[in-house]
């Protein structure tokens, strides 16, 4: 395949729309391997710091999937209507990943307290948050298994808040925010101790849940994100 160097600003940009172009017109396809990170940074001209960036993002984005000791492969997902949904935020200026995070807060915050107002009509759903939250302390190092009960916490959350609206618009959007959770945790868990202090907000934001404390299930989980957005 064909790839050009790269000399322009907005390294991480320029990058990603190459990888895109690539995948669009077929000479990358769903579970191609991408060359290793220091050959594929030699071919594109650019910096490895920048491509590690770009690669960070098309996973996000869910382009790629970046498997620890395997390499990055192209995703087994059918990438081409959503890359034609998100790629014009990659044109924009600042951080794609700051703009995801506030997205994301801004919507749970108001989600919260809806999960509040109908905590006595979601028993089940409640007990099964419990179940994820002790889950959580017992597997709180386990990088892997966290971003799977992290996503798990956040998705129970749009179940228990009653309104279809939210409901289905975490249908559309989740797939984004199980990218985002699993990439801010990985940024965070570079940091010691992080994995204890996000288990321990999940376990604050539950029992505030329980006491029906709205205002607190609220600061609690916006302390969640400014933790989030600190350490990135």
């Amino acid at each position: 395949m064909e790839i050009k160097s790269i000399q322009t600003k907005k390294i991480y940009k320029n990058i990603v729309e190459q990888i895109v172009y690539l995948i669009r017109e077929g000479s990358l396809k769903s579970g191609d391997k991408l060359p290793p990170e220091r050959t594929l940074a030699e071919m594109l001209d650019v910096s490895r710091a920048s491509l590690r960036e770009a690669l960070s993002v098309m996973e996000i984005m869910g382009i790629v999937d970046i498997r620890p000791g395997e390499g990055s492969f192209v995703s087994d997902l059918n990438v081409l209507p959503f890359i034609s949904l998100v790629l014009p935020l990659l044109l924009k200026e600042g951080g794609i990943e700051d703009d995801f995070l506030e997205f994301r807060m801004l919507l749970e915050s108001c989600n919260i307290k809806l999960v509040v107002k109908h905590a006595d009509e979601n028993a089940e759903l409640l007990n099964e948050l419990h179940k994820t939250v002790l889950e959580m302390g017992e597997t709180v190092d386990d990088p892997d298994i966290g971003v799977k009960l992290d996503v798990k916490f956040h998705s129970l959350l749009f179940e228990m808040s009653g309104n279809v609206v939210l409901k289905k618009v975490y249908e559309y959007i989740g797939f984004i925010l199980e990218r985002t959770v699993k990439f801010n945790r990985s940024k965070i868990l570079e940091q010691r101790n992080r994995a204890s202090e996000i288990f321990n907000y999940h376990k604050q934001i539950y029992e505030a849940i329980v006491k029906r404390d709205a205002a607190l299930s609220q600061s609690l989980l916006e302390k969640h994100f400014e933790l989030i957005n600190e350490a990135m």
